[in-house]
């Protein structure tokens, strides 16, 4: 699938600067017999495979290392100093080792020293398992205890990055049951001081508190991040902190998958996780490492190497580089994903140069929420409004159709958008999806309408705004771009309603008149001068069969388009993402993508060809060159990843650029067809297509 190239420009000697490339990690989660494994060895290893970053424990449950603190423990089937041996064996081989701590639990020498450092719930048990006890974010382990670990190996080690595992709260135990909030007097005392009430009784919103409860878990964990990353700063400035959001040198998030979550298979995690950490990192160096191992309770059976290339492949296209996840060392009872991982790390390696100081650059956004969406911030609030049960579906619906409609897109995130700033990020961009952003800040709101304004295309569904940042209900939308003048009414249980499509509405031809309507329906009241599409039919008979015929039409619209400034703002009164995330009927998607397409230049750039792919486009405004890449879903059914069959006769259009390109992983050079058409974009026939393609052009 990789085609063998000739090495490019050698990866930087200096450890120290491993952060400030794209780098390829390999995490080692050791376990405590893995200390007496040949350090020299496994370092020559994680060389080999291809990578020049090795994770390697340090300590916080268990020391690897010699430790002269008396509540840390060391692990017991140490000889020695494993992790000296270890960085000793890495800068030997040239590759930088960053150190992994987990301060999120200690043994019992932690606990009985100082129980009220710990978890416990409103029944008074601790949280314990496997002899580890979850440390409290307002404890005494966290916020001092940590700081002292850190001190002592930090000042003694010279580790080039650390990384911190499960920095947080947690009300689970690694087997799934539900243990309850810490409501230890560390965290009813800090509750409140901050919000001057108890903490709540239960995690719903029919507490009063709760809504606050989430804010505190959010604002307590960053600053507890605050500080330990300003204390290596101070102990060690030259030692970079991976982190996901807070302060941070760089991004690392995790791609995995767990084997009772609900089907079907997310397929776009890697991607999602990806361009989520360009939009939040601005700048910094994003991965998501991929858990080799297919959940926690089986780490030794490995995920196919197919899959770990379709992850790869997407973390690559998103902004992301290379990060690979193991439970123990180099030496595994099942390689089954190894042969491929590592050719991938080679290829990787030869065309660094290629991923050195790429920026997005493409002309859509989707907005993403960490209030609303789980799964990359707290969370939560979206459980309060009254579509909140759609959040993750609206979300991943409005994912999908960017990706499978081909169309290049990025991630916005709230936290940015409503900072210093967050104006020329979203700048950079002719259109913005809001899916059912139901909770949203009157600051981000102000950032969107000015967008809007200046000459930004927006496209908002269902209950996006009508409540504010914690969920709280408005008696109108926050954004006054919306071409409706107040808060819609609902109309809920939509099952069997449809949306009339006139003559020439829609690019989906004259056969289909009709689109599929559930869910719910807003029915909001438009602002004068607006353009409406569709019709509501609403809730049709559907048995017996000789009763189902329309026995009403209204004139109720499907889309609402109009002005605001030089933009234009579309609101979409359903769900209609959401419905493609269950459903995937082309024609709903067909609706969300040319609401966006008719009213915005061309996409930089597009395909033609039969094939799963999603394309992705980004600049190396260094070397004046654009990188497209095209991933390929076709070995992915549901949950199984298989190799997927190479894609043939793709022609690939892209705008603003000159000259002939290189086809990265094919190896080959491609000339365009002729000249630009009349749209600007030049034509290339592409090398057939594996797991993914990556075409170098240079930017006019």
């Amino acid at each position: 699938m990789l085609h063998d190239q000739e090495p490019g420009s050698a990866a930087a000697t200096n450890t120290k600067n491993w952060w400030k490339r794209p780098y390829r990690m390999v995490q080692t989660n050791l376990r405590q017999t893995d200390a007496l494994y040949d350090q020299k060895a496994l370092a020559k290893e994680v060389k080999d495979f291809g990578a020049d970053v090795l994770l390697y424990n340090i300590g916080g449950i268990y020391a690897f290392y010699p430790t002269k603190l008396a509540l840390q423990a060391i692990n017991p089937h140490m000889k020695g100093d494993a992790l000296g041996d270890a960085i000793e064996a890495a800068h030997s081989e040239g590759i930088a080792l960053v150190g992994r701590y987990d301060m999120s639990k200690a043994t019992r020498l932690g606990y009985e020293a100082h129980p009220e450092w710990f978890v416990h719930n409103a029944k008074g048990e601790a949280l314990e398992y496997n002899g580890t006890y979850q440390a409290c974010v307002n404890g005494g382990w966290y916020q001092d205890y940590s700081l002292d670990i850190i001190s002592e190996s930090l000042s003694k080690y010279d580790v080039d990055g650390v990384f911190f595992n499960m920095f947080g709260y947690t009300n689970f135990t690694y087997s799934g049951h539900y243990f309850g909030t810490c409501t230890c007097n560390n965290c009813r005392r800090r509750f409140h001081d901050m919000y001057g009430k108890p903490l709540p009784l239960k995690e719903d919103f029919s507490d009063p508190s709760y809504a606050d409860y989430l804010e505190f878990k959010d604002r307590t964990s960053l600053e507890l991040r605050s500080r330990v990353y300003k204390h290596i700063k101070q102990v060690a400035p030259k030692v970079a902190m991976t982190g996901h959001r807070g302060d941070s040198d760089l991004i690392r998030m995790e791609t995995q998958r767990g084997v009772d979550r609900p089907q079907p298979e997310w397929p776009y995690q890697a991607g999602e996780q990806a361009r989520w950490g360009q939009a939040y990192g601005q700048g910094k160096t994003v991965s998501s490492t991929s858990a080799n191992f297919i959940d926690f309770a089986w780490r030794f059976v490995s995920e196919s190497g197919p899959y770990q290339l379709v992850r790869a492949a997407q973390q690559l296209a998103s902004g992301a580089t290379l990060d690979f996840y193991l439970l123990g060392v180099m030496d595994q009872d099942d390689k089954s994903a190894f042969a491929d991982t590592s050719k991938l790390f080679h290829w990787h390696k030869d065309n660094e140069r290629h991923y050195v100081g790429l920026t997005p650059a493409s002309k859509v956004a989707l907005y993403h929420s960490h209030a609303v969406v789980p799964g990359h911030g707290a969370g939560g609030y979206s459980k309060r409004p009254a579509s909140g049960h759609l959040a993750e579906a609206s979300f991943r619906g409005a994912y999908r159709a960017l990706s499978e409609a081909r169309i290049p897109f990025d991630l916005v995130v709230d936290e940015v958008i409503a900072r210093p700033g967050g104006a020329e990020v979203l700048a950079q961009y002719e259109a913005l999806v809001l899916p059912n952003v139901t909770c949203m800040s009157e600051a981000e709101a102000k950032v969107i309408d000015a967008w809007v304004k200046a000459g930004g295309v927006l496209l908002a569904t269902a209950e996006t705004s009508l409540y504010d940042h914690k969920g709280a209900m408005r008696e109108k939308p926050a954004l006054e771009s919306l071409p409706i003048t107040d808060r819609p009414m609902v109309r809920h249980n939509m099952k069997g309603a449809y949306f009339r499509v006139a003559p020439g509405e829609l690019p989906i031809g004259d056969d289909v008149k009709l689109l599929m309507l559930d869910h719910s329906y807003y029915v909001a009241e438009p602002v004068g001068g607006v353009e409406t599409v569709l019709k509501l039919l609403p809730p049709q008979r559907f048995g017996p069969p000789e009763l189902c015929f329309p026995d009403y039409e209204s004139d109720m619209p499907g889309a609402i388009i109009g002005s605001h400034g030089k933009g234009k703002a579309i609101y979409v009164p359903w769900h209609a993402e959401a419905l493609y995330y269950r459903d995937s009927l082309q024609h709903t998607r067909t609706f969300l993508v040319d609401l966006i397409q008719r009213h915005i230049a061309p996409a930089p750039v597009k395909v033609e060809g039969r094939g799963s792919l999603e394309v992705t486009i980004q600049s190396q405004k260094e070397t004046g060159r654009t990188l497209v890449h095209l991933v390929n879903y076709g070995g992915q059914r549901n949950n199984l990843y298989e190799e997927a069959p190479a894609l043939h006769g793709l022609r690939l259009g892209i705008r603003d650029v000159e000259g002939a390109a290189q086809a990265l992983v094919a190896g080959k050079t491609i000339e365009p067809e002729g000249p630009a058409d009349d749209q600007g974009y030049l034509w290339y026939i592409l090398p057939p297509v594996d797991a993914f393609e990556a075409i170098q052009i240079t930017s006019k």
